[in-house]
C-alpha cells in the first residue's frame, strides 16, 4: 500500500506519468465491463513500473537546510507546479508563455532551424548608394559648378601662356564639367542646354584628355582645347554647334571621364584646399558662406559618383564604406554655411580629411 502511494505522488510531479495515469485511470483501481478489462493489464505494468521507480529513487531527493530540494540531481522547482492543469491546458491546445519564448528564441537553434532573414541577416547598404548622385546637387547649385568651371577655362584659354602655366590644374576641372553634363541630362528638371548635355560631357573630356596627354603642352593642343571651349560655352548659351560627332545619349559618370578616379580626386583636394585657406572662423564662414556650401555641396557630389558605375572601385564596399565621410563631411560644410554654425562646419572639414587620408593608403588611383 505505501508503495502505491508513493507512486501516486510520483505521478503528481510529473508531467510525462500525469499524463499517461490520467489515460490509464490512475484515480482507480476498480472497474467494470469491457472498460475495465481493456484497462487492466496496462494499469498493472505501470503501477509496477512506478513502484519500482519509487524504491529506486526516492531515497534520492535530498536538500541542505534552506537549499533547494532534488530529485536525482534536478532541482524540483523545474517541474510543474500543478501537472494535471498544465496537461490539461496542454491537450486543449494552450501555449504556455515558456513555449512561446522558446519558439522565438534563435540562440540556441542551428541555422537549419532558422528562417533565412535570421541566418543571413540583411548586409548594411552600400556607402556609395546610400544617397544617388543625383540627390546630393540640386538644381541651382549644378548650373553654379558649370558657370564656375566654364568661367575657369575661359580664362585659361584666353592665351598659350595661361593655358600652359596652368595644364595639370585643367584636367580635373574639365572632369567635373564633364560628370555635371552627365548629371544635367539625368536631373529631373529641366536646363537650356539639357538635350546637348552629351555633347559638353564629350567635349568636356576631350579637353581632359588633351591636356593630360604627352603632348599637352603644344601649339596645336592649346588650339584644340580653346576649340573645343567655345563649342561649349556655344552650347551653354542655348546654341547648337554644327558639325560635332554624334555621342550617345547616356553614360555613367565614370564612363565620361573613361574612369579617371584621379581627375576627380585633385578636384575633391581643390575643394578641401579652398575651405581650409579661405574660411579659419565663424566670420569667415559668415563672409563666404555661399562659397562653402557650393563646395560642400560638389564634395558631396563627387563623392559619390565615385562608388558610381564606371571606376576602378565600383561595387567595392570597403572603398564606398571609405567615401562615406567625404559624402558625409560635404553635407555638413553646406548645412554649417547656410546656418552659421562653425563647429559644425570644422567637423565636416575633419570628415573630409578622414576621408582622403584613410582611402589613400589602401586604395591608389
Amino acid at each position: 500500500m505505501n508503495v502505491l502511494i508513493s507512486s501516486r505522488w510520483w505521478c503528481g510531479s510529473m508531467l510525462a506519468s500525469a499524463l499517461l495515469l490520467t489515460a490509464a485511470g490512475c484515480g482507480s483501481s476498480e472497474g467494470s465491463g469491457n472498460g475495465a478489462s481493456a484497462s487492466k493489464e496496462p494499469k498493472a505494468k505501470t503501477e509496477k513500473g512506478e513502484a519500482k521507480r519509487s524504491k529506486s529513487e526516492g531515497s534520492k531527493a535530498e536538500g541542505s537546510a534552506g537549499g533547494p530540494m532534488t530529485l536525482d540531481g534536478i532541482y524540483k522547482d523545474v517541474f510543474f507546479d500543478k501537472p494535471l492543469v498544465v496537461a490539461a491546458n496542454t491537450q486543449t491546445g494552450a501555449a504556455t508563455n515558456n513555449t512561446a519564448v522558446a519558439a522565438n528564441d534563435t540562440s540556441k537553434k542551428t541555422p537549419a532551424d532558422m528562417p533565412a532573414e535570421a541566418k543571413d541577416p540583411p548586409k548594411a547598404a552600400s556607402s556609395g548608394n546610400a544617397a544617388s548622385p543625383m540627390d546630393l546637387i540640386d538644381r541651382e547649385s549644378l548650373t553654379n559648378e558649370v558657370k564656375n568651371v566654364r568661367n575657369y577655362l575661359a580664362g585659361k584659354t584666353t592665351s598659350a601662356s595661361a593655358y600652359n602655366s596652368s595644364l595639370l590644374e585643367i584636367a580635373p576641372e574639365a572632369a567635373t564639367l564633364a560628370v555635371l553634363a552627365v548629371a544635367a541630362s539625368k536631373h529631373p528638371e529641366d536646363f537650356t542646354w539639357k538635350k546637348n548635355a552629351k555633347y559638353v560631357r564629350e567635349l568636356a573630356w576631350k579637353i581632359g584628355q588633351i591636356t593630360l596627354s604627352k603632348d599637352g603642352k603644344t601649339k596645336n593642343s592649346y588650339d584644340d582645347v580653346t576649340e573645343s571651349f567655345v563649342k561649349i560655352d556655344d552650347i551653354l548659351k542655348g546654341s547648337e554647334p554644327a558639325g560635332l560627332p554624334d555621342a550617345d545619349a547616356d553614360k555613367a559618370f565614370g564612363d565620361a571621364v573613361g574612369g579617371n578616379l584621379v581627375a576627380i580626386m585633385k578636384r575633391i583636394k581643390k575643394s578641401e584646399e579652398i575651405l581650409k585657406s579661405t574660411i579659419s572662423s565663424e566670420s569667415g564662414l559668415k563672409k563666404d558662406a555661399d562659397k562653402a556650401a557650393q563646395e560642400g555641396v560638389i564634395l558631396s557630389f563627387l563623392g559619390a559618383i565615385l562608388t558610381a558605375p564606371g571606376f576602378g572601385w565600383d561595387g567595392d564596399a570597403e572603398f564606398a564604406t571609405a567615401a562615406m565621410p567625404l559624402i558625409e563631411g560635404g553635407k555638413q560644410i553646406t548645412e554649417a554655411a547656410k546656418s552659421g554654425n562653425f563647429a559644425l562646419y570644422g567637423d565636416g572639414i575633419a570628415k573630409v580629411s578622414k576621408s582622403c587620408n584613410e582611402c589613400h593608403p589602401k586604395f591608389k588611383p
